[in-house]
């Protein structure tokens, strides 16, 4: 059983949320918070394994406090759940750390498929904006990844830093960071985003 909290400025929203996933799920929702200054306060009184977060906080900026969730509590996932679906919005959240991001516009089921995804630790794009964000160059499986950097393909998309990386893989972080460079240049990318979109075409999740 989850442990969730949710985090959005808007009342009747965060109720509602609470409700759909408090009746349809067997999830528990610890607390329902309106403000970012709220959150590290209370993630020190409580266990949390799911943040539901809006980035687009009235009080503070909800990336840098997906970095600080990221930094503090590393087995808190943080979901964003906003109204942002452009292209910078999703590539400025995942790289600030959170592991899923879902429109406010989505059903509830695919609310519910987002929460099992970073529940279990994986990273979530919802269809649409895979399609939205995709390149037809990401799908090609035509570039030369040596074993190696299909493991740390996987362990990055699924939220590893690159010290627990290393430590995984018995590496040294320079290690890890030269792996890291060489697969950007092998897939022509340049951020985490967007090596998702290439883990998801491919099935190396």
């Amino acid at each position: 059983m989850q442990k969730l909290l949710i985090v959005d400025s808007h009342c009747l929203f965060a109720d509602g949320v609470r409700f759909l996933i408090e009746f349809s799920t067997d999830h528990t929702v610890v607390g329902v918070l309106h403000t970012g200054r709220e959150v590290i306060p209370f993630l020190l009184q409580h266990d949390v394994d799911v943040l539901l977060l809006d980035i687009d906080l009235p009080d503070m900026s909800g990336l840098e406090l997906t970095r600080t969730i990221r930094a503090l509590y590393p087995a808190t996932n943080v979901l964003a759940l906003t109204v942002l679906t452009n292209p910078q919005s999703v590539n400025l959240t995942i790289e600030a750390g959170a592991m899923g991001y879902c429109p406010k516009q989505a059903s509830r089921n695919e609310l519910f498929a987002a929460i099992r995804a970073v529940g279990a630790g994986h990273l979530y794009l919802p269809p649409s904006l895979v399609q939205q964000l995709r390149k037809p160059a990401i799908e090609k499986v035509t570039q030369d990844l040596t074993d190696r950097e299909t493991e740390v393909i996987q362990l990055i998309v699924n939220g590893y830093t690159t010290k627990t990386i290393a430590d995984k893989l018995f590496l040294s972080t320079r290690t890890v960071e030269t792996h890291r460079k060489n697969i950007y240049r092998k897939l022509s990318i340049h951020t985490n985003i967007e090596l998702a979109r290439y883990a998801q075409a491919n099935k190396i999740m």
